[in-house]
C-alpha cells in the first residue's frame, strides 16, 4: 500500500457511530505509531479532508465540496440521471444507481417517482456485496478472473447466495444472472422491498454499475415483473450508450 493510500485509510475510520477520533485512537485502529498517526492527520487537516475539534478530529468541509463537484461532473452520474428520472416517473417508483469501486459497490444516486421506498441504504452507503439486485448484476458481469479472486477472498462470507458450495457453483450462479440480463431481489436487504436491476457499462464491455428499480412488496400484484425488467434493461442500455457517447466527445 502506498503512503498516500495509508493516509487516506484514516478517512475510512469515520462513521455514523464514530464521528470524531483522537490521534491516539487513529494510531491504534490503523496499528501505526503515534507520530505516524499525527503526521497523517496533519496532512489531512492541511487539505481540509479532516477538521480539528477540541483536540479530536472529524471529517472536513473539503469532502462536502468534493461531493458537490461529483454530483455535477461525474460522467456516469451525468449520463444516468435523465434516464433514471424518466424511469422513476413512468413507474412511480424509486430508481437507484450503484457503482463499483474496487471491491465495493456504492449507492451513488437515486430518483423518485413517488414516495421514497423505505431503503436503509442511502447515497454514499456501501451495498452488501452478496445481497441485493445491484450487487448481483454487477458481480455477474465482472471478468471471470476478477470474479474468482473475489470468491477466493470471500469463500466463507455469510452472505454468499444459498447453495454456493465452491467456485464452480458460485460461477454458475452469476453466469445465470448474466445470461438473463437482470436480477430480481426480494427482501434481500430491506424487509418489504423488491429490486429489479440491470448492469451498465462504460464501453459496452466493462461493467461500472447498475440501475435498480425499487418498490414495496405490497405492490407485486400490480407489477408486470417481466415488463418492468425490460424497462430497467432498456434504461441501463440507454445509459451505457450515453456513457460511450460522452467518452467519444472527450477523447
Amino acid at each position: 500500500m502506498s503512503q498516500f493510500a495509508k493516509v487516506l485509510k484514516v478517512l475510512d475510520l469515520f462513521s455514523e457511530d464514530r464521528t470524531t477520533l483522537a490521534a491516539e485512537e487513529i494510531a491504534d485502529l490503523l496499528n501505526v505509531s503515534r507520530p505516524t498517526a499525527f503526521r497523517y492527520v496533519k496532512q489531512l487537516c492541511e487539505t481540509g479532508l479532516l477538521a480539528k475539534l477540541a483536540g479530536r478530529y472529524a471529517l472536513g468541509a473539503k469532502i462536502i465540496e468534493l461531493d458537490y463537484r461529483i454530483r455535477r461532473s461525474e460522467p456516469i452520474l451525468q449520463a444516468s440521471r435523465p434516464s433514471m428520472k424518466e424511469l422513476a416517473q413512468r413507474t412511480a417508483m424509486t430508481v437507484v444507481l450503484c457503482n463499483i469501486y474496487g471491491d465495493e459497490i456504492v449507492h451513488s444516486h437515486h430518483e423518485l417517482g413517488g414516495e421514497l421506498a423505505p431503503m436503509s441504504l442511502d447515497r454514499g452507503h456501501t451495498m452488501p456485496l452478496f445481497k441485493g439486485a445491484s450487487s448481483a448484476v454487477i458481480l455477474a458481469n465482472l471478468p471471470a478472473s476478477r470474479l474468482k479472486r473475489l470468491y477466493e477472498r470471500n469463500a466463507t462470507h455469510p452472505d454468499l447466495p444459498e447453495g454456493i458450495r465452491d467456485w464452480a457453483s458460485f460461477a454458475k450462479h452469476y453466469r445465470r444472472i448474466r445470461k438473463e440480463g437482470h436480477y430480481i431481489s426480494r427482501e434481500e436487504i430491506d424487509p418489504g422491498l423488491v429490486g429489479i436491476a440491470a448492469p451498465i457499462f462504460n464501453d459496452g464491455q466493462h461493467v461500472v454499475g447498475a440501475i435498480t428499480l425499487v418498490y414495496e412488496k405490497g405492490r407485486e400484484k400490480l407489477v408486470n415483473e417481466e415488463g418492468y425488467a425490460e424497462l430497467v434493461r432498456s434504461c441501463a442500455a440507454t445509459i451505457t450508450e450515453k456513457i460511450a457517447a460522452a467518452a467519444e466527445r472527450t477523447s
